[in-house]
């Protein structure tokens, strides 16, 4: 199958904002590039400061570690006027009037299907270029499965704005009959629209987007129908050969037909089984071949080490040397680090102290975030785990060297609970990212086996004071109760300036929840895309370097995280006390940064030109867009 480079958009009327977008993607990021990724050495950080005008930038080889001992006590800088145990958060529960009705099905039973207790994500996808997040919800089935069955199949809906979607499943030729886990959203043909991968338990699916709201199945086609148990996904270009490669999470090797029985046999009471008791699989790794079609690149790419129950995947630069790495979330067992070093990975997870807690044990790994929570201008890791297993958040000390300080940093509110899907994002808007947790158990009958533990479990939300977690309470229904959640998208739903979120629930309808922390968020932010010709459209990996006074802290351009879903790829970035943000970017496989200057107030997509010396372009988007 070839790959057409453009592509008409057939059967569609735009507005003229959509317009805009839609030829901003066919003609920017939907043509042939003049040249291909020019090889790079791993050369230090470097920070640069803003010396351009608003839309200008420039280059600037002033070392991290000079910026940083400068402004080494930025992260106790901020003002905090919000006490603990007063709301300091705001969210308001749209889901009833959205239009979106998708309800999951976990496909628990008394028999204790082993995939129903891992449940189902989402993904935030902008079907049409039309700058609106629309939203793809994967779902389970009953066991035994039913290659016939006439549902329950996946859900896509497309926004309409002011928090409005419609059901286009079926027009957008989406759903399949079978048991969906995973989502991951990228561009693998470079055609300025994005597609979709789906993991499933049985044949993955690839579903790439036709650019006229329609999608077409290929996986068969493109050689990634892999018929393991996939979990998670995540497009990542890690030979930086301008095409967005798949790594692809798999879990273990379960059967109907060989299913244990775990619980009381005595009163033929059924729990789901430890994980031990499934033989974990390997992942593997996708190399795109720019025709369509992919190959196994799990052994020449370094990937293939061990199996290891992967449940979460994330792609972002973690030691900041310009190259993309992998950080894997393993259940019962050592979390993989491959570190990109040069289109080959090294699995390090141990040597840096990222595949184990505190006390040198696995735990039951799950979800996955990444984020400078400390403004030290390095990216650290926090994986979400079982109940009685703290989550792990292993803090970036340079050097290919973390040190794991869940409890220390995060101490309340994760030991109780199941921890599945979770984010980073300034949900207050104070230059921080805070954390959110969904949380939820895999049995719904531990009372009748004699157990403690609750099914439904609060979500979990965290104010970041200064690199310091505390658990927070929030205004809203959402947060006064329990629930059962699963996958987390965050996402700004809305384009008003904030991070919203999507919260995938078993076997109910998911949560929209619009943030409400702050009034008229887009009077003090930024919000970027970051497009490239050098690389990969999408420029996973990328670090932006924002700062404001004396604060500079670092911001990865991820894929993947969370647990089993696909985030919204925007970057938001609050100014708290100026109008103009002074930012520098590291692109992939460069070894300097680019300044930056823009108004607050604006959504930006910022385009990497060909050229190893060339500025970046800046694209102011219209206010109504």
């Amino acid at each position: 199958m070839t790959i057409q480079k453009s592509r008409t958009i057939r059967n569609r009327t735009f507005s003229t904002g959509q317009r805009c977008l839609i030829l901003t993607s066919v003609m920017l990021f939907g043509c042939d590039r003049s040249e291909k990724s020019p090889n790079a050495s791993n050369a230090g950080s470097t920070a640069a400061g803003a010396t351009d005008s608003v839309s200008g930038s420039g280059k600037d080889n002033k070392s991290f570690e000079e910026a940083f001992t400068e402004n080494s006590q930025s992260s106790g800088k901020f003002d905090n006027k919000d006490s603990v145990g007063t709301p300091v958060f705001r969210f308001e529960s749209m889901q009833a009037t959205s239009g979106i009705d998708y309800v999951q099905k976990s496909g628990n039973s008394k028999d204790k299907p082993f995939p129903a207790a891992n449940g189902t994500g989402a993904g935030a996808i902008d079907v049409d270029a039309d700058g609106a997040m629309d939203l793809y919800f994967a779902n389970g089935a009953e066991f035994p499965l039913d290659p016939n069955s006439p549902g329950p199949w996946d859900r896509l809906y497309r926004s309409h704005g002011n928090w409005k979607f419609k059901d286009i499943t079926q027009a957008a030729g989406i759903g399949k009959p079978g048991y969906s886990c995973g989502v991951a959203v990228g561009d693998f043909d470079n055609d300025g629209f994005a597609d979709l991968y789906v993991n499933r338990y049985g044949a993955n699916l690839l579903y790439r987007n036709l650019g006229d709201g329609t999608f077409e199945e290929c996986a068969a086609a493109s050689g990634v129908d892999d018929s393991r148990w996939g979990t998670s996904a995540t497009f990542v270009d890690y030979n930086e050969d301008g095409l967005a490669d798949l790594y692809v999470c798999n879990y273990g090797k379960w059967t109907w037909e060989t299913s244990q029985f775990c619980g009381d046999s005595v009163r033929g009471i059924r729990m789901f089984c430890s994980p031990t008791h499934v033989e974990p699989e390997d992942d593997i790794l996708f190399a795109n071949e720019g025709d369509g079609t992919f190959r196994d690149a799990s052994a020449d790419a370094g990937v293939r080490v061990r199996a290891g129950r992967g449940q979460g995947v994330i792609a972002a630069d973690v030691n900041g040397d310009s190259h993309v790495d992998l950080y894997v979330a393993n259940d019962i067992h050592p979390n993989f680090l491959f570190l990109n070093r040069g289109a080959r990975f090294e699995e390090c997870g141990e040597a840096t102290g990222t595949a184990l807690d505190h006390l040198g044990k696995p735990q039951a790994g799950m979800g996955l975030a990444a984020a400078d929570v400390n403004a030290d201008g390095q990216i650290d890791l926090f994986v979400t785990n079982y109940q009685n297993e703290h989550n792990a958040l292993y803090l970036n000390l340079g050097n290919d060297t973390f040190l794991e300080s869940g409890l220390s940093r995060v101490p309340e509110g994760s030991l109780p609970w199941v921890g599945w899907g979770v984010a980073f994002a300034d949900m207050n808007l104070d230059g921080r990212p805070d954390l959110f947790v969904t949380n939820g158990h895999t049995d719904d009958n531990l009372a009748q086996l004699g157990r403690e533990g609750d099914y439904e479990q609060p979500a979990g939300l965290w104010q970041n004071m200064a690199g310091q977690f505390h658990l927070a309470s929030a205004d809203g229904p959402y947060f006064s109760t329990k629930h059962v959640g699963r996958g987390l998208v965050s996402g700004d739903f809305d384009n008003d300036g904030d991070t919203d979120f999507a919260v995938c629930h078993q076997d109910h309808a998911p949560a929209l929840l619009q943030n409400q922390t702050v009034a008229e968020p887009q009077s003090s932010t930024v919000s970027l895309l970051l497009r490239s010709y050098r690389g990969n459209r999408r420029v996973t990996g990328a670090t932006i370097y924002a700062g404001s006074g004396t604060a500079l802290q670092a911001i990865p351009v991820t894929s993947g995280g969370s647990y089993a879903s696909s985030p919204d790829e925007r970057v938001i970035l609050a100014s708290k006390d100026t109008t103009e943000l002074s930012l520098a970017i590291r692109w992939c496989n460069s070894s300097a940064n680019e300044t930056i200057r823009l108004q607050t107030g604006g959504r930006y997509i910022l385009l990497e030109e060909s050229g190893d010396h060339s500025p970046a372009r800046v694209l102011t988007l219209p206010p109504s867009f």
